[in-house]
């Protein structure tokens, strides 16, 4: 412990110099005193210093040996004083206070985890009425606040968030009360404590998730790096790596606004809590009503709702409020400083590749093209992150609504299809009549290029599934035949013959009916311990001959279980959220759930809604019902009951007003659809639905728009920001590479700073973006004496060679389309108004990539190098080749820009224009398909 000692000794003079009470000197130096002074010498000379005592001023002088400058002078004072400060004195003074913290640590730890569900309550009512507040003041920003809310709370990386976010808080707390003396301040101590446990709950997890800072802190406390570790990417030297990860790549430096934000929040929490407790409650006599409350327990609750649920509140709202302005304000002072640092880095680099003529290692510029990249995205985004954050929570909210509208107008347009091929007597196929007793078995020798039977018609391929029953019996047969059944006990080889004789069978509903009983068999075998392990396997390795058998023996049911499965329906079925009961069926499957929604559904055509709106949640669109208007079904209300199974739809006995029975859902709709549904008309369902549901849906966006609006106009004007903000400059240090140049505007004589390199507009900036990728493949074609691009006025030099001048002009028509798109007044607010269609911002796009193909062939590193007009080296192709890769992505993100702008109506978010290009195309490769099909033969039993 000599190092402990001696840092001690250092903590101990350093007192003896900052200390007011060691400033009077002794009258003489005693033997003691001496002695004392040669322990201390003795720790100082091995650290490098050397001490002389100054017999005039009764003091002792310490000097660096390395410089011989005086370190720091050290007055004495008197011998009792001098004692408190010894190394034993302090280390036990250390010693105390860590029992003291340990203490608070182990009291927070015991209240945090006590507390953990009456805190939890009260930080969920606290955030809630911060959520709630937010939903009233500014509802565009994020209209499922309250979703995400509640989502969070009741999640488990939310409550142990919270619990960090609780114990840190608690163990700040307590240890500030423990040395903050003055009581005018300890109104901040909840706040400081809140900030640390924000600061914990919010970055912990980032910190801790590189593997080397995790390593790093075992082996400071001594232990050793694990295999473990070093798999999960850990160094053999972690300390190194994690103050890479954390200082050099200033990963602590990304915290820096959000703690600085926490800070100002705790300030003015704290603040207006002192205010209010020496005013407002006084007046208001909160107390004396708490007096009014009976029982020690409510009066309790009471308080800690008000105390600490108002603290938090006030925290929290604060800082949501500050913490984009101190974000952006930070990011712009120093991020947009730091683009000066990499145009000189990047002229730099490809100046030292000239020199050396493109014969070096080219590593470091191609990571500092990428980096570029990165960080433009980075600002781009920062620039606009709020409208970002608010066109993501749109997109949540409206995720569910949009979906689902989409995965039901397609699933009913072909279900009511299918119904009218059901009535047609002289169309030999339906399907909703016809059972799929082998849906599951494996096809013998079905090729992969027409796998997609399965799903698309699955009747085509059951003369091949009955191939593979009959290869399965002559199996199974073998195994029953072999030394080893002699280990199955008879009563089992009974009921596999059982199962064997039906699947013999040249009905294929027989062989349906064995399919099942050999799945029952297997599920109970599996649960029966006593079932012989020879049976088990025999029956695991018939099934898996099989393929996955899952006969569906309802009529109709197969249907919709290869309308789900079809990869032509996989967009539209992909993703969809919907609810997991319908009435008194459970309905795992959305085309199980829509089938009870054609019953069960709102009735639109007597006014009711088929869009939910909810403040504070996402919108839910509740598919329509298309049964006959004058039936009411008891299995649509929940009656308390268990569930029933979702097979039990097809087969429910429903029984209309009119006394007719049928045999569960499909039976019924094939018989009982309304007739404004489905009629000779052939477009009798597309005009019901555009008429009476997709009206509801264009309804609700318009209102959904003048919230919307306000998020896009905000966009608008972001992506067309003139310039440069206040803030985009270098930070107040002197630079010692460029001084910073403080300007003097001579009208208003108003003071700033020389600004950043990239301006805060999206659109400028992307276009500043681009032109230093073209700056690199103009540097390829037309080789320069001298690097050197100036981001800052790279937009004022005009792009000359006649390809890259191709690309910067598709650009431009680009940013010209997005130009349309206006913000108007419309109503005393805000709105935007564009006759631009989002498929024409795609096209764009692909002009976009065929100039940047052209430029590919004349650099030579596109699919033909014969059009090169120049040969490149591998440093070079390389430069070319991320570049062009920059300049594409660059494009998608500026379309984003567009695309994002542009939805801000029903018909531009549903692209009905493009959907009507598509829809023929679609239409000719399905009629296509089919007569590819018209030469395979059906089978016979239907």
């Amino acid at each position: 412990m000599t190092w402990f000692k001696k840092i001690l000794t250092l903590i101990a003079l350093i007192n003896l110099v900052v200390s007011p009470a060691f400033a009077g000197a002794a009258p003489q130096w005693s033997e003691k005193e001496k002695a004392q002074l040669e322990q201390y010498r003795n720790y100082l000379e091995p650290l490098g210093y050397r001490m002389t005592l100054d017999s005039e001023s009764k003091k002792a002088l310490v000097y660096d040996k390395n410089t011989n400058k005086l370190a720091m002078e050290v007055p004495f004072a008197k011998e009792s004083q001098l004692r408190k400060f010894s190394p034993n004195s302090l280390n036990k003074m250390l010693m105390d206070e860590m029992v003291r913290v340990k203490a608070a640590s182990k009291s927070s730890w015991s209240h945090s985890v006590r507390n953990l569900p009456t805190e939890s309550a009260i930080f969920f009512v606290a955030m809630g009425a911060v959520v709630a507040g937010q939903l009233i003041t500014n509802y565009s920003q994020n209209p499922t606040a309250m979703q995400q809310h509640i989502d969070h709370s009741l999640s488990p990386l939310g409550v142990f968030g919270f619990f960090t976010f609780m114990y840190s808080q608690g163990v700040t707390s307590n240890v500030l009360a423990m040395y903050m003396k003055n009581p005018k301040f300890h109104h901040m101590i909840p706040y400081l404590g809140m900030t640390v446990g924000a600061f914990l709950q919010t970055y912990l997890s980032q910190v801790v998730s590189d593997p080397n800072v995790m390593a790093c802190a075992k082996v400071m406390i001594g232990g050793k790096v694990s295999d473990k570790a070093l798999a999960a990417g850990a160094d053999q030297d972690p300390c190194s790596k994690a103050y890479e990860y954390l200082v050099v790549h200033k990963k602590i430096w990304e915290f820096a606004p959000g703690i600085v934000s926490m800070l100002i929040s705790s300030g003015l929490a704290g603040m207006a809590q002192s205010i209010v407790t020496k005013t407002v409650l006084r007046i208001t006599g909160v107390d004396i009503a708490l007096w009014l409350v009976p029982g020690s327990m409510q009066l309790k609750g009471i308080r800690l709702l008000l105390v600490k649920g108002l603290q938090i509140t006030a925290f929290v709202a604060l800082d949501m409020w500050l913490n984009r302005i101190v974000v952006s304000t930070w990011k712009n002072m120093y991020d947009g400083a730091a683009f000066y640092d990499v145009n000189d880095r990047i002229n730099e680099q490809v100046n030292n590749l000239k020199k050396s003529k493109w014969s070096g290692s080219d590593k470091d510029l191609q990571a500092e093209i990428k980096d570029f990249r990165k960080k433009m995205t980075d600002w781009r985004m920062m620039n606009m992150s709020e409208i970002y954050e608010a066109h993501q929570n749109w997109t949540n909210a409206l995720q569910q609504l949009t979906s689902m509208f989409n995965t039901s107008h397609s699933f009913y347009n072909a279900f009511v299809n299918e119904v009218r091929n059901t009535h047609d007597e002289n169309n030999p196929y339906k399907f909703l009549k016809v059972t799929y007793p082998l849906n599951g078995v494996t096809a013998k020798n079905l090729s992969d290029d027409r796998k997609d039977l399965y799903f698309i018609k699955p009747q085509y391929i059951e003369s091949m599934q009955i191939e593979t029953v009959k290869d399965t019996v002559t199996l199974a047969e073998g195994i029953l035949a072999s030394a080893d059944s002699k280990y199955i006990f008879e009563p089992e080889k009974k009921r596999l013959a059982s199962i064997l004789g039906k699947l013999r069978s040249d009905n294929r509903d027989v062989i349906g009916t064995g399919l099942i009983e050999l799945n029952q068999e297997i599920f109970h075998a599996v649960q029966n311990l006593s079932a012989s392990t020879q049976y088990r396997d025999a029956l695991r390795t018939i099934q898996q001959s099989l393929g996955k058998p899952d006969p569906m023996m309802e009529p109709g049911r197969g249907w919709l279980e290869s309308y789900a499965q079809a990869p032509m329906n996989e967009e539209t079925v992909k993703g969809a959220r919907y609810y997991r009961q319908v009435g008194i069926f459970m309905t795992p499957k959305v085309t199980d759930y829509l089938v009870m929604q054609m019953i069960c559904g709102p009735d639109i055509e007597k006014g009711e809604k088929v869009v939910k709106n909810s403040v504070g949640f996402p919108s839910v669109f509740l598919p329509p019902q298309i049964k006959n208007s004058s039936d009411t079904f008891t299995v649509c209300d929940h009656l308390g009951m268990a569930p029933l199974r979702a097979k039990d739809i097809y087969k429910y006995s429903l029984q209309t007003s009119s006394s007719k029975k049928y045999e569960g859902a499909i039976d019924y709709l094939s018989n009982e659809i309304r007739p404004t549904v489905l009629n000779s008309d052939t477009e009798s369902f597309q005009n019901w639905w555009k008429n009476k549901t997709e009206a509801q849906m264009q309804q609700a966006f318009e209102e959904y728009g003048k919230s919307y609006d306000q998020i896009v106009a905000k966009m608008v004007k972001a992506i067309y920001y003139p310039g440069r903000t206040f803030f985009n400059g270098r930070p107040l240090v002197t630079n010692p590479v460029k001084t910073v140049k403080i300007y003097f505007d001579k009208i208003t004589r108003d003071r700033y700073l020389e600004g950043g390199p990239i301006f805060n507009g999206g659109m400028n900036a992307s276009f500043q973006e681009e032109r230093v990728y073209l700056a690199l493949l103009s540097e390829l074609l037309n080789p320069s004496e001298k690097f050197d691009v100036d981001m800052a006025k790279i937009l004022e030099k005009e792009v000359t060679h006649p390809v890259l001048k191709e690309v910067d002009t598709q650009f431009a028509v680009l940013n010209g389309l997005i130009k349309r798109i206006k913000v108007v007044q419309v109503e005393g607010r805000e709105a935007v108004e564009s006759d631009l269609e989002n498929y024409q911002l795609e096209e764009q796009l692909t002009h976009i990539q065929a100039s940047l193909k052209k430029a590919s062939d004349a650099l030579g590193v596109g699919d033909s190098e014969s059009t090169a007009s120049i040969k490149l080296n591998k440093q070079q192709r390389d430069l070319a080749v991320t570049a062009l890769e920059q300049l594409q992505s660059l494009a998608t993100e500026v379309m984003m820009y567009g695309s994002m702008a542009n939805a801000v109506s029903w018909s531009k978010i549903r692209n009905i224009k493009k959907m009507d290009i598509e829809q023929q195309k679609f239409n000719n490769e399905i009629q296509a398909r089919l007569s590819a099909l018209r030469g395979v033969a059906m089978p016979g039993n239907h």
